[in-house]
């Protein structure tokens, strides 16, 4: 049987618990080997101000130390430059060809699939691993008409009656996952440590000693 990869990839700009309790859901529920955390350079479709790509990046690595389930991969920091998907599961492809890979993402990130650098070859490459989300629902997958997805089906999994749906077509290969709510943000602890309200019980304590040591956000 091939291995079985998560990928779950963003700014973790602070990593959290909700990011942490959704990849150790996705791991149970999906029969994951493991799941590379990896921290993006420079994401396309942010623009803020942030801690660097390597402080990022050791904010993840002591999130989660312990977990021999998750991974770092440093490999859009050493690429260097904005962060497409595509380049990096093709750098992945390469380097795991006997694995499938579980490209790990959130439905409001999705629905903008059509936005992303070469979304239809991306669609083929690896299995879309497509994470419920407060304030997005399923049911907003139908326009995009990328498979045959029942509109029962959505309905169910916005509901929460259905846990999650698997459909394969020769163009794409999604997995919808309802998961916990976490209402957890990393907005929210940026905006709370700029205010000076706490932080504890937000995301790991190394994390947050790291970002206190450090004067992140303040």
């Amino acid at each position: 049987m091939s291995k079985r990869i998560g990928i779950l990839g963003g700014t973790f700009n602070p990593i959290h618990l909700g990011h942490l309790a959704a990849a150790e859901e996705v791991v149970d529920r999906l029969g994951l080997d493991q799941v590379l955390f990896i921290p993006s350079f420079l994401p396309p479709h942010k623009q803020e101000d942030m801690p660097s790509a390597e402080e990022r990046q050791e904010m993840v690595r002591l999130a989660i130390a312990g977990n021999p389930r998750f991974a770092l991969s440093d490999i859009e920091i050493m690429r260097g430059g904005r962060s497409y998907t595509i380049d990096t599961i093709d750098a992945l492809r390469r380097a795991n060809r006997d694995a499938e890979l579980c490209f790990i993402t959130g439905i409001d990130s999705f629905l903008e699939i059509r936005t992303w650098k070469d979304w239809q070859r991306l669609l083929t490459l690896c299995t879309f691993v497509v994470l419920s989300r407060e304030g997005a629902r399923f049911r907003q997958l139908s326009p995009l008409q990328l498979a045959p997805l029942a509109e029962r089906d959505l309905r169910a999994l916005d509901e929460r009656t259905l846990r999650e749906l698997t459909v394969r077509t020769p163009d794409a290969s999604l997995v919808l996952v309802t998961i916990p709510r976490y209402e957890i943000s990393s907005t929210d602890i940026r905006d709370r440590i700029r205010t000076g309200r706490s932080i504890k019980y937000l995301l790991p304590d190394a994390v947050e000693a790291y970002i206190i040591g450090k004067k992140f956000y303040a």
